[in-house]
Parts: structure tokens; sequence; C-alpha cells
């Protein structure tokens, strides 16, 4: 977008919010003439929106919402956001961009949670608007439970799975357990859809490897909705009509360079119900050096800033430990923890023959400059298999191990 007609939307953004009663505190003086008077807006937290829901941030009248959300949070208040039915109507167009390109020749099974979270809607809707034939299974209830879902990719012939990145991955342990070949035995499944937590380019291989079929991402969250979708090519790309996106340092004030990881920090555009100014995410995003090849920048989302592992001075997200464990066969289900200036991975196995050989170990000191130590555990050690009904059906994904968990599965492998 051109500097001056940023600018003017950046100011138009900023007149809409103040209408709500935190922004009209907190706004009151501001007027931007260019993006340097922008950036010397203080950042809008998490806190903020907790501490001012359910109304502190809402910027229109309460007859023009048709649609309310609470963040998953599971500490502190939830955070409230209100939509409007022109809100709703921008988040599907967004969606609608996924080159999975919805057709009325699709069945679409809609696999997330339909209760507060936004996602499943906006899949359901998404769908609905391309007269896509939806079943909306949900993720967190007793009556589909993944065998039930299963049973429905085959018998309704479903074309679309649309799910949480780590649910495609037991969904196909399941149908494995039921004697089925996820490659062979859903031949209408052309597509699966993920969101609800960053996916790697490892684990978007290793589903397309044990589907067979290509995945297309959607990063967004509660407070916004859909900001970025895959193009043709599997890269995600921002509506930049729609935010006015910033990746920053570790200062917070300089932007990063093409190619470096840094905060993004979210601006909302075309006066939502619930306005986002400089909201901090807690998300880390890397943008690409190079363009992809439809001629966008690629975003690589490297997940919450607090889902990282420090060892020493290096700190390691989801992408680095995905990347140090996609050689080995075994890769399904991890979990790590940091401590005493060692990396621990645990990964469940799934061939009674592998083995993590000393060399590989020897490599990736080499190559991080931490000591990491990686376990192989039995299938079960971290996902629970006794219960089918609550398999899959937590909330959002833990890779993270507590002190506790590390200690008990460090003295069953003595």
């Amino acid at each position: 977008m051109e500097e001056q007609k940023l600018i003017m939307k950046l100011q138009e953004a900023i007149e809409h919010a103040k209408v709500s009663t935190f922004y009209h505190k907190h706004l009151l003086q501001k007027r931007i003439e260019k993006l340097e008077d922008f950036k010397e807006i203080p950042f809008l937290t998490k806190n903020d929106l907790r501490n001012h829901s359910p109304f502190g941030l809402l910027a229109s009248a309460k007859e023009e919402l048709v649609q309310y959300h609470e963040s998953s949070g599971t500490t502190g208040n939830p955070i409230s956001i209100w939509f409007s039915e022109g809100d709703l109507n921008r988040i599907v167009n967004r969606t609608n961009e996924t080159a999975v390109l919805f057709s009325k020749y699709d069945t679409m099974i809609v696999r997330f949670p339909y209760a507060m979270s936004i996602i499943a809607h906006t899949m359901h809707e998404t769908g609905r608007r391309n007269n896509t034939c939806i079943i909306p299974a949900d993720s967190r209830t007793s009556i589909t439970p993944m065998s039930r879902v299963i049973e429905l990719l085959i018998k309704c012939e479903t074309t679309i799975l649309a799910c949480m990145s780590l649910h495609a991955i037991m969904l196909a342990e399941v149908a494995v357990s039921q004697g089925l070949d996820p490659k062979v035995s859903f031949p209408n499944l052309r597509a699966i859809c993920t969101a609800g937590e960053p996916i790697t380019s490892f684990r978007r291989n290793l589903i397309e490897e044990i589907w067979g079929v290509p995945v297309f991402d959607n990063y967004g969250m509660t407070e916004t909705g859909t900001i970025m979708v895959d193009c043709e090519y599997h890269h995600l790309h921002p509506a930049h009509e729609d935010f006015y996106i910033e990746v920053l340092n570790e200062d917070f004030t300089t932007p990063t360079k093409p190619g470096e990881i840094g905060n993004l920090v979210i601006t909302t555009l075309n006066k939502p119900a619930t306005p986002m100014i400089r909201y901090l995410t807690g998300d880390t995003v890397k943008v690409s050096e190079d363009l992809c090849k439809c001629g966008k920048r690629v975003y690589e989302i490297h997940g919450r800033k607090e889902l990282q592992w420090k060892v020493k001075n290096r700190h390691f997200d989801i992408w680095d430990l995905e990347e140090i464990i996609s050689p080995l066969s075994s890769r399904k289900f991890w979990a790590a923890r940091a401590r005493d200036n060692v990396l621990y991975i645990v990964i469940e196995k799934e061939n009674t023959t592998d083995k993590i050989a000393c060399e590989y170990l020897d490599f990736l000191y080499d190559q991080y400059g931490v000591e990491i130590k990686i376990y192989y555990v039995q299938k079960g050690a971290l996902y629970d298999r006794q219960e089918p009904l609550s398999f899959g059906m937590k909330g959002k994904p833990n890779y993270m191990l507590t002190e506790l968990e590390l200690d008990y599965i460090l003295n069953s492998l003595d």
C-alpha cells in the first residue's frame, strides 16, 4: 500500500477506535502525519484486553453486533471480541482467498471447536458461501470422537478435512488402528485445511506424506479472525488491505530485516467492531528474503513467544524443534524441556527398531552449540490412547514438558 494512503487508513483506524472507552482515553490526542508518528503509539497488550473486557474496546453500537467470541486463554479473565456483520464478511473474504478453492462439489468436515473460538465458524461460513456441504464435527465433544470422524470421512465421501495440524496426524493414527491406509482408504479426500497452531514446513511435509493430499494453512486469532492464508504454493500471505503489520526486533522499536524472526504487531483497518491498534500478539514471525512464486512475501509463523526453549543463550522455537526431529523415522508426537543447559526432546516411538544415533547428537551439538538429548518413549507416553474419547480432545496442543513429567520419563528409562 502506498505510504500516504496507508497513513490515511491508519488515521481513520485511530479515529474509529476512539469511539471505544479504552481508546478514547489512550488515543485522544493522537494524530499521525507520518509512519514514525504511528510508531509512537503504545502497544495494545493482552492484559489491556482482559482488563477492559467485555465492552472496553467496543467501537460499534450494540445493535450492530452479530457475534461474540472469547479467547481460549487458560489464565486470567477471558478476552472479549465482538464482531459486526461487516467484520464477519471480511473474515470470510480473507479465508476464501486460500488456494484450496472451496466449491459446490466439496464436502468438508470442520473439526475445530465451535464453542467460543472463531475458526470453526469461519471455515463453516466460508464453505457455505461456496456451496460446500459442511459436516460440523467439532473437536471437543464425545459425540464425534476421532473414530467417528474417520467413519464420516469414508461414508460421506468427504473431500476436505479442516482441523488442527496435530489432529490431522492423530486422525491418521486412528485410521491405521482400524486397518485403514490414509493414502488409500479415503479416495475422495483432496485437501486438508489447518489452523489453530503454527504449522512448520516439516509438519506440513509429514501430514502430506501421511495422507497423500496437500495442506493449506490459515493463520489468525480470536481477536482478529483470519489474517493470512496459503497461496497455491502453500505459503502464508497477509491481507494487507485489512491489517497493518509490523515485525519488530527485541527492542520492540526497530523492524526486522527479511529473514529475521521478530515480534508480530497487528493493527486492524476497515473499522472493526473491536479495533486493535498496535496489538502485541505474542507471536513471532519471519518474513522471507525472497518473494514467493506468486509475487508476495512469505510469512512464517514461529509460534507463541512463550513457547520457546532457552538453553544458555540460544532460544529454540517450534520450527527449530521440528527441524531437529525431521530426519528421524519417529517424529509425529513429541514434547521438550530445557533444563541445566540441556535441551531434552521426548518422542513417541513408532517403530521398535528406532534408535537415536550418537553421531546425530554430535551433529546437533556442532549445529546449535548446546547439548541436545533425544529420547524415544513408548506410544501413549505423551498422548494416552487408553481412553479413545479423550484422544485429540484437549484444547491447544502442549509441547512443553513440566519438570515432573521430564523426571518421570527419565526415571522410567533407567
